[in-house]
């Protein structure tokens, strides 16, 4: 018997923002369980990711961090709107759950 969920991911939001060195890319990705124990129940993810003038890329999530819908878009807005990177982003977390 396998014991993985499943889950279907929907990006509801994705910013890209740039600045002098680097670019980002947010998105928030609403998580919803198939299976009968989780059925249709909402989880907000996050991910950030960043290319910087080399080229470089790197990403980070947070997987199903939220499961109240304004909640999580305020805290999404914030990262986009602040330029956090993926090297912020489970400090931010850790702050905004602490």
């Amino acid at each position: 018997m396998n014991s993985k969920e499943c889950f279907t991911d929907t990006v509801i939001r994705k910013d890209l923002v740039s600045d002098e060195e680097n670019s980002y890319s947010y998105e928030l990705i609403l998580r919803e369980g198939t299976r009968t124990a989780s059925w249709r129940i909402p989880l907000y993810s996050i991910k950030v990711s960043m290319t910087d003038s080399d080229g470089i890329f790197t990403s980070a999530d947070v997987t199903d961090a939220f499961a109240d819908a304004s909640r999580a878009i305020r805290f999404y807005e914030k990262l986009v709107r602040n330029m956090a990177t993926p090297i912020d982003l489970p400090y931010v977390v850790e702050d905004e759950m602490g």
